[in-house]
């Protein structure tokens, strides 16, 4: 029978941690949340963002931006935030509007400031795995929390070295970093996304796939039949909505067939959230020691 991983309670069981955490130190960390235009789904997202703050005690204040905001406004607000030691961390919740250069904007968060883990001194450190402090990307960092804890009885050092992971979805934001992860953790990573050719050929052989397309169904019953590995995890870290409904990559069809996946919703998403609050602890840490 296939398992559920429970990504909301995993997520919950951390936040109970970061809020002891969080009780113990001299001061209270804050974080400064920064959204441009009234996107429904961002404004969802970053109520949820908030709450969790105020799960664990950390203070935020919200800088809820025009839609036409200039991007040297926009850039003007993020370095006050950078040069006041008030603020631990920095969120710019996506997605910007079509005039403003989202990846020139990005690079403007400090590096110990971007509590997202998406600047490139970040997303460098990670590559060449450095000994200097960082902060990971969160959702791929939420990600290999679920691997792990399934491999969390296996008593090789790194349970992970060898296995086949096949990852698709490229983007900056989920594919290429937790490639770089697994590679960490000595995984053989095969790189793919939706518009491979034979997608049933590259999964054929894997122990585990994590998925980040936005395309529903784009994991479906027949492919997963060509895996030749009933005990498969699979990650859905896929996010869209089909009448109506947060549904993710894979169709429902598959998980019968799977040895563990994630449900969307209650995956990878509580994840993604709790290690935002997790850097927002970290980043507060490497600041004020």
């Amino acid at each position: 029978m296939s398992k559920i991983i429970d990504g909301k309670a995993i997520a919950d069981a951390i936040l109970v941690d970061l809020k002891a955490d969080v009780e113990k130190m001299k001061t209270r960390p804050c974080l400064a949340v920064i959204q441009v235009g009234n996107n429904t789904a961002s404004e969802i997202y970053v109520r949820r963002k908030i709450s969790a703050c105020t799960r664990i005690g950390v203070d935020t204040i919200s800088a809820h931006l025009d839609e036409n905001t200039s991007e040297k406004s926009l850039m003007a607000i993020i370095d006050g935030f950078n040069q006041s030691d008030a603020f631990s961390g920095i969120l710019l919740q996506l997605p910007l509007p079509k005039h403003i250069r989202v990846k020139h904007v990005l690079e403007t968060i400090s590096p110990h400031k971007d509590v997202d883990g998406f600047h490139p001194l970040n997303i460098g450190r990670l590559s060449v795995r450095s000994a200097d402090p960082y902060l990971h990307p969160c959702t791929p960092f939420g990600i290999m929390k679920l691997i792990d804890m399934q491999y969390a009885n296996v008593t090789d050092d790194l349970p992970l070295e060898g296995k086949r992971c096949v990852v698709i979805g490229q983007s900056h934001i989920v594919g290429r970093p937790v490639s770089i992860m697994l590679q960490n953790q000595g995984a053989t990573v095969v790189m793919c996304d939706k518009n491979t050719r034979d997608l049933k050929q590259e999964v054929r052989h894997a122990d585990l796939i994590v998925t980040a397309t936005g395309v529903h169904g784009l994991i479906d019953e027949a492919l997963i039949k060509a895996v030749d590995n009933p005990k498969v995890i699979i990650i859905d870290a896929g996010i869209t909505k089909v009448d109506g409904k947060v549904v993710g990559d894979c169709d429902p069809a598959i998980y019968k067939h799977v040895g563990a996946y994630t449900p969307v919703p209650g995956g990878v998403g509580p994840m993604t959230i709790a290690y935002l609050m997790k850097n927002v602890v970290k980043s507060h840490k490497l600041l004020h020691g």
